[in-house]
């Protein structure tokens, strides 16, 4: 009976070894929240969701996805759509997508952008840092990735868990 459960074991490592193996190059994902107060000529600026899955693919492209909401000052804004670039150096990540569907029409079909950085596990880590996110054209998403400029505006996140792989 030992072996059968070894044999288990051992099967279900190496396909999680093979998936990560295929998985290949740099990543970043995660999820966060946080609430700033007196940021960008608001009182308060609530982060309720900010979620992404984002890798670089062999072609040296990106693909991926991103999910935001936010509330300012009383006023929910909400985005998502599929990530087009990604830069990993060390623990952080610069990251950028289209904006596939918001509840602010003017802002589908412009380009998004966010910088995250990974502060490590456990409780005596400091927590994760991300950005709001950014919008403009998809030259400036672009630009973004290839420059990856230094936090502008880095807010340490209250909840979730950022992870950037390079």
């Amino acid at each position: 009976m030992k072996s059968i459960a070894l044999l288990a074991v051992v099967g279900a490592l190496s396909v999680v070894g093979a998936a990560f193996a295929g998985a290949g190059g740099p990543s970043a994902t995660g999820g966060s929240h946080l609430v700033a107060h007196n940021v960008f000529g608001l009182q308060t600026l609530e982060l309720q969701d900010f979620g992404f899955n984002a890798r670089v693919k062999e072609d040296g492209g990106a693909d991926g996805w991103f999910t935001y909401r936010d509330v300012e000052d009383g006023v929910p804004f909400s985005t998502n759509g599929p990530v087009t670039c990604l830069t990993v150096i060390g623990n952080d990540a610069w990251i950028g997508g289209v904006i596939r569907s918001s509840n602010d029409p003017t802002v589908v079909g412009l380009g998004a952008w966010w910088h995250v950085t990974d502060n490590g596990e456990g409780g005596s880590a400091p927590a994760d840092v991300t950005s709001f996110l950014g919008i403009g054209s998809l030259a400036q998403t672009k630009a973004f990735c290839d420059d990856h400029p230094a936090y502008r505006f880095p807010f340490a996140i209250d909840g979730g868990n950022i992870q950037v792989r390079p």
